[in-house]
């Protein structure tokens, strides 16, 4: 029984041994002097806050011991040590936001409230990534390492591999010539992370950038007017906000790249904004090429786009425009995966977007339910082509034309010359006549309300002479007339009128009703044409 016991004690005991996880080197920084016992390294936080005390302190020694020096001789770690830890403080003040809720005060870094889905959930940790910074093409990372030295105690220090780049990341991050041309009291530290010559040089900087973008707005509004009339003048005219948005970001980065170099908050903030400069500018690049192209291929006189012959170029119309769409939300998504991927920012967010990802889903797909249906509905307009880019329809009573397509509303263009703007969703849910789909060939009818004694003979011949005089009414044979209803008042009399086409069926019909009443009138001294006004009062 004693045996089984201690078998079963051991056997308790393996979570606890498999959860101290350390990297077990045999002797750590012994070229350094002995560390002292009041030197608390035993968690990645107090051994975060060891290393920034003993650097504003002036401490270097007691930095340094915060450092993996197992690749430098130990002859040599003394006096390389501190020179190192100096540059690694710089490096960390100027570049990283340090995430103190991720440095646990814990010695195995184990995060007893991570989620469960979390792949690191209940588990203790050897490595803690602070940072990522670009050297060159590619990422380095600046890690917390816990060492377990022979029989000592484990400790948390800068990793090896972060000692080795430091060196490297200092010259790409460290203060440039400019900077260290200035006072001492602008490179002291002001507020929010920042130091004196950011506050006071970011506004100067941002007025200069935004000079030059204002010159070269300009500069190309001057192109655009002077060639106005020709292709230069139009494709400089959609380059002008893409090359100004490209020039405001490159004077921002160029400064902040090579004159000097801004600290860890302002870096979080610029890193992403500039890379939104030029994604922006990217994107409105391919959208005005776009439309400089549709100027040249398709048709924008909505006369000769109506017109019967026209069919082929309403298609090419909407097609185009139903292509551009895709290709904005194809360039749109593009440009946010980019940015995302590329953003040290947005990379650090994504672990927690994805921790709430259920949530998250619900709410963004709440949120842009009626966006998207928009986008997809006006996507079903364009290629089942119920109305195309130029048709004549009659809309929720009104006569109109189809002037737009865009994401989210159908631009209308009334018969009396003002716009009507539906909503996608409106438009595809409603009926509506088309007038230019399929056959242009349509009737349209002249409905008059007359006398029962008035002679629709004589009314009928005059409709026909009315109609042979008109040259764009055809076929002729199919005019006719018809009593269509009668009552106490009078009896409805409908004159056909065939047109060619919907673009001048109004035309038409107007025409013909006002010169049937003129006829009516001229017939009315014989017998009465017009119901008497008595009659229709007592109706």
């Amino acid at each position: 029984m004693r045996w089984l016991l201690a078998l079963l004690l051991c056997l308790a005991a393996l979570p606890t041994f498999a959860q101290d996880a350390v990297f077990e080197v045999d002797a750590l920084n012994e070229g350094l002097p002995e560390r002292r016992d009041t030197l608390d390294l035993s968690t990645p936080q107090s051994a975060m806050e060891t290393f920034l005390f003993a650097v504003e302190d002036g401490d270097l020694d007691t930095a340094a011991q915060v450092l993996d020096l197992t690749d430098m001789p130990e002859e040599r770690q003394a006096t390389r040590g501190p020179v190192l830890a100096e540059k690694l403080a710089v490096v960390i003040d100027r570049k990283l936001v340090i995430n103190w809720r991720s440095l646990l005060e814990r010695p195995d870094a184990l995060d007893a409230n991570a989620a469960s889905d979390d792949p690191m959930a209940g588990k203790a940790r050897k490595s803690l990534l602070i940072g990522v910074l670009e050297l060159g093409e590619r990422g380095v990372a600046i890690r917390l390492n816990r060492l377990k030295p022979g029989r000592e105690e484990p400790v948390w220090v800068f990793s090896r591999q972060t000692v080795n780049n430091v060196t490297a990341l200092h010259d790409a991050y460290g203060p440039s010539r400019f900077e260290r041309s200035l006072p001492g009291w602008a490179r002291a530290d002001a507020f929010w992370g920042m130091t004196w010559w950011e506050v006071l040089g970011l506004p100067l900087l941002f007025a200069v950038a935004w000079f030059a973008g204002e010159t070269a707005w300009r500069l190309l509004g001057t192109g655009t007017r002077r060639w106005s009339a020709t292709i230069a003048g139009r494709t400089l005219r959609g380059l002008r906000l893409p090359v100004t948005l490209a020039v405001v970001t490159f004077v921002v980065q160029f400064a902040t790249t090579n004159l000097f170099v801004v600290s860890g908050v302002v870096s979080k903030v610029l890193q992403p904004l500039i890379l939104l400069g030029y994604v922006a500018a990217l994107l409105a690049t391919v959208v005005n090429l776009i439309e400089v192209a549709l100027d040249r291929i398709v048709e924008r006189d909505f006369e000769k786009m109506s017109a019967a012959d026209a069919e082929d170029k309403r298609a090419l119309a909407t097609t185009v425009g139903a292509v551009r769409r895709v290709v904005v939300v194809a360039v749109v998504l593009l440009a946010a995966g980019i940015v995302v991927t590329n953003s040290t920012t947005f990379q650090s967010m994504g672990v927690s977007l994805l921790a709430s990802a259920g949530v998250l889903t619900l709410l963004l797909a709440f949120a842009a339910r009626r966006v998207l249906g928009n986008i997809l509905a006006s996507m079903q307009i364009a290629f089942n082509r119920s109305a195309r880019i130029g048709d004549q329809l009659v809309f929720q009573g009104e006569l109109c034309q189809v002037e737009k397509i865009n994401f989210s509303f159908v631009q209308l263009r009334h018969w009396t010359g003002t716009r009507m703007v539906v909503p996608v969703e409106t438009f595809v849910s409603e009926m509506f006549w088309n007038r230019s789909l399929e056959e242009q060939a349509m009737q349209r009818t002249v409905e008059l309300t007359l006398s029962p004694r008035a002679d629709l003979d004589a009314l009928r011949e005059a409709f026909h002479d009315i109609v042979a005089g008109e040259d764009e009414i055809e076929p002729k044979e199919d005019a006719v007339v018809r009593v269509v209803s009668h009552d106490a008042v009078g009896m409805r009399v409908r004159f056909e009128v065939p047109c060619p086409d919907p673009a001048t069926a109004w035309d038409i019909e107007c025409r013909v009703r006002e010169a049937l009443i003129g006829a009516a009138r001229r017939l009315e001294g014989e017998r009465p044409v017009f119901p008497e006004v008595s009659s229709i009062d007592a109706a």
